[in-house]
């Protein structure tokens, strides 16, 4: 049902320019943006239309400059987005969430596709928004990572768009500072989309 929308994939061309702090995905129609500090990472972000992942960072550290913006956390913001019928997150928050707890979508939701490793520790609905935080034991994509972390969901222009604030073990995220974070870029991808939003609403 929403296979894509919460894994990192190689699904088409990088796109966009190093420092950027927002892109047009899935035919210009969603933009991507995230808190401020946070710029686009071109190489690791993909679109091919119906679907898109775009991956973001420091901007201080992508830029590799000084004066670049810095968000006041250690993380990496992921946003998917897909086309789909199967399912409306402002109408539908409830399904999803059931769906997410169930063996197929805690498996959608590992990093090794496997439902084991998946545990959902919180999830709720609030402004249109399905906020779920999960703990992923599988391996991560990158040494450092932390197994916890906080997902959104929300619909832009007929479309899912999957939300994930990833922390690092080094420096980890709090619940409340993850859920903030993700509530953060939640708020930035509707700024970014106003019309598509107002309309889902």
């Amino acid at each position: 049902m929403l296979a894509g929308c919460a894994e990192l994939g190689a699904i088409g061309l990088s796109i966009g320019a190093i420092g950027q702090p927002t892109v047009a995905v899935s035919r210009g129609q969603v933009t991507i943006a995230g808190p401020d500090g946070f710029c686009v990472y071109p190489f690791a972000t993909r679109d091919r239309g119906p679907q898109a992942f775009v991956l973001l960072g420091n901007c201080a550290a992508i830029t590799r400059s000084e004066e670049a913006p810095q968000p006041p956390i250690h993380a990496v913001l992921t946003a998917t987005v897909r086309e789909t019928d199967a399912i409306e997150v402002a109408s539908q928050a409830a399904v999803l969430a059931e769906f997410l707890r169930s063996e197929t979508g805690r498996a959608m939701l590992s990093r090794a596709k496997e439902a084991e490793t998946v545990t959902i520790l919180d999830s709720f609905e609030r402004g249109d928004v399905l906020y779920v935080h999960t703990r992923d034991t599988s391996p991560s994509y990158a040494p450092g990572m932390s197994a916890e972390h906080w997902r959104a969901f929300l619909d832009v222009d007929g479309r899912v768009v999957a939300l994930a604030v990833l922390g690092f073990e080094a420096d980890p995220l709090s619940a409340r500072e993850g859920l903030a974070a993700a509530r953060d870029f939640v708020s930035a991808i509707q700024r970014s989309n106003p019309a598509t939003v107002a309309e889902a609403q």
